[in-house]
């Protein structure tokens, strides 16, 4: 718990980090590719580096009291449980420290004795650390303390205006060339060096209660965490990209299956509508078959005695009357071959009669005969024979 040498070791290593850190800027120089790197600022003079390098120091410092106090308030946490006595804060009062040396020159208690050694070593080392840093700033220009709403660069630019007349723009580009950080918290301090067109800056904790490193290291870790957010994000949405993609894919698929099968049910639809005025064009139409009665006989249609079907030939009807529209059949006696029509009758006999059912109408000359369809209901889906004498 107490080896001094092993503290010491990482005191100096983690100052030698807070250094670092501290000097660590979120913003780019975003001057026309100028390089955002300090060691690509060339110092002209001397005692502006020395005076930079002191203000380092100052932050180096003030991270080895952080961690000697974190150090102290161990120590005292077990001082108190080792001798039941509390020290309050991480300072000594002189009182304290009197009775601490009082008791580390009494103590037999090896352990106690080192407890003891340590928190006055502790204190001692808070103490000349807390001189160097006010050594350090004696030896600087005042820098600015950081208030609540400041940013690193209008403080730079300022600074440029007021303390060295440059014009806001000019000011503003050599401002953006140094190391600027947005990691500000209230009481860190500003420190500004300028010297024959060269500016550079840093800045220390000061009596703000986070370090600059603290503040660096939290916005790096927010910055990787919005990454792996955003990149996890990215995926995320790929992948709803990708199922949305074959989902298109499949719609339009379906799409034009639809579509095919709305075509072919439009097909299906014409070729029943036509079967279906076929069907009631059938029904309300009646179908016949007209000829001389020499004919028929020849063709052996109706008997060789008397006018009688001899055979009911189906083939024979080709010619229909859609009675809807129509119910006269116009026969001329040229058509079949004779000089006049002297009449008519229908086959089957008895089916039909004139008179009732149909009328026969013969012009003057014999040269054309008309039948009319009377009793049309009678007539529909039915065929018959025109027999002419």
């Amino acid at each position: 718990m107490f080896r001094r040498p092993m503290t010491r070791l990482l005191l100096s290593v983690l100052s030698l980090a807070l250094l670092a850190s501290c000097e660590t800027s979120p913003e780019g120089a975003q001057d026309g590719g100028d390089s955002p790197d300090l060691s690509g600022i060339v110092m002209e003079k001397d005692e502006m580096a020395g005076e930079l390098g002191k203000a380092q120091g100052i932050s180096a410092k003030e991270g080895q009291i952080k961690q000697e106090q974190a150090e102290f308030l161990e120590l005292s946490q077990a001082f108190e449980q080792r001798y039941g006595k509390k020290l309050d804060g991480v300072r000594l009062t002189e009182g304290q420290a009197a009775l601490l040396k009082t008791m580390l020159s009494a103590e037999m208690d090896v352990s106690l004795q080192g407890l003891l050694q340590s928190l006055i070593d502790t204190r001692d080392d808070i103490e000349k650390l807390e001189q160097d840093i006010d050594g350090l700033k004696a030896q600087l220009p005042t820098p600015d303390v950081v208030g609540r709403g400041d940013a690193h660069l209008s403080l730079a630019v300022d600074y440029l205006v007021k303390n060295h007349g440059l014009d806001k723009k000019e000011a503003d580009r050599l401002a953006r060339r140094s190391l600027l950080t947005d990691n500000l918290a209230p009481g860190m301090e500003v420190w500004h060096f300028y010297t024959d067109g060269v500016y550079a800056t840093t800045v220390t904790q000061g009596t703000a209660k986070v370090s600059p490193y603290f503040l660096n290291v939290r916005a790096m870790r927010r910055l990787q965490t919005e990454r792996d957010d955003a990149m996890a994000l990215a995926a995320s949405l790929e992948a709803e990209i990708t199922v949305l993609e074959a989902t298109r894919d499949q719609l339009r698929a379906d799409l034009t299956s639809l579509k095919t099968r709305h075509e072919d049910l439009k097909i299906e639809r014409d070729l029943l509508y036509e079967d279906k005025e076929a069907l009631v064009e059938a029904d309300e139409s009646v179908w016949y078959y007209v000829d001389t009665k020499r004919s028929l006989r020849q063709k052996e249609i109706i008997a060789p005695a008397g006018i009688k079907l001899k055979d009911w030939r189906p083939e024979l009807f080709v010619d229909k009357l859609d009675l809807r529209t129509d119910d006269t059949i116009d026969m001329y006696a040229e058509d079949f071959g004779v000089k006049r029509i002297k009449g008519l009758m229908l086959l089957p006999d008895g089916v039909w009669r004139e008179g009732r059912d149909y009328t026969v109408i013969l012009n003057d000359t014999g040269r054309k005969a008309t039948l009319q369809l009377d009793a049309t209901d009678r007539f529909k889906s039915e065929a018959f024979v025109v027999v002419l004498k």
